[in-house]
């Protein structure tokens, strides 16, 4: 579901699921848990090397990971996205709001 590891002041969030309404609910409780658990992290980071799926939903749900980073003035970002992913965080304009890496082409 998500993987979490820690680099310097940066926590990374490894989401290994689809960000769809059926995985939600679940996501939000564990990240939820863990960010009020963990509080020295200056930076978030998402990292969708393992998405290949990203509905309406899952942008809700990143948009509130984006404001609970924002609401504590630390950065947030979302790394490694296939094109497709990409193309729905830009619908959105979520690009405007913060950082969006797309994966690395080998």
């Amino acid at each position: 579901m998500i993987e979490f590891r820690t680099e310097d002041k940066r926590l990374i969030c490894e989401i290994t699921e689809e960000i769809v309404a059926s995985k939600i609910p679940e996501m939000r409780t564990v990240l939820a848990s863990y960010l009020d658990g963990n509080q020295s992290w200056k930076e978030l980071i998402f990292d969708c090397k393992r998405v290949q799926t990203l509905d309406s939903i899952g942008v809700n749900f990143i948009v509130g990971a984006y404001k609970k980073a924002h609401s504590a003035d630390r950065h947030f970002k979302i790394t490694g996205c296939n094109e497709p992913v990409t193309k729905v965080l830009k619908l959105f304009k979520l690009d405007e709001k913060f950082e969006i890496e797309p994966a690395a082409i080998v």
